[in-house]
């Protein structure tokens, strides 16, 4: 999903998947620095992954 690969299989790459862990380990780190609670950092974390599945859901039904 995030990165641009599909959790119902499909399309996806590499370097898009890269991009996704890299993204998620960006901002893992920026909550890090910004002294916010683990419990928080899952949960924000947690949020964008189901934000993401949000938009591929409704852009798969845009088609």
């Amino acid at each position: 999903v995030i990165g641009g690969t599909s959790l119902s299989g499909g399309t996806g790459s590499i370097v898009g998947t890269l991009f996704g862990a890299l993204l998620i380990g960006v901002i893992n780190n920026g909550l890090n620095l910004l002294g916010v609670s683990s419990y928080y950092q899952q949960v924000a974390k947690g949020l964008i992954i189901v934000f993401a599945v949000l938009i591929d859901v409704w852009r798969k039904k845009k088609r």
